[in-house]
């Protein structure tokens, strides 16, 4: 789940509750949410995400997230025009 709020600067949240696994589970998916956003950064839009980990997260591999990520971003039309 993405939220976007607008604003002059990049910055991102990431959160992961106790729902989605164990302690080792929520920092790994914290983890590939982070870099994976790190490397789209500069084709983002400025502003604040909010990237929220959702239960069937756990289950799913790290490209599979990175795909997740990217479609959510594009389907929100929050990539610069390039």
């Amino acid at each position: 789940m993405l939220i976007y709020l607008k604003g002059r600067e990049l910055k991102i949240g990431v959160s992961a509750s106790a729902k989605v696994g164990n302690a080792v589970t929520r920092n790994r998916l914290r983890r590939y949410m982070r870099e994976d956003f790190r490397q789209m950064k500069n084709q983002l839009k400025s502003g604040r995400y909010i990237l929220i980990a959702r239960t069937s997260a756990a289950a799913a591999g790290h490209e599979a997230l990175r795909r997740d990520l990217r479609a959510i971003v594009e389907r929100a039309n929050l990539l610069r025009a390039q």
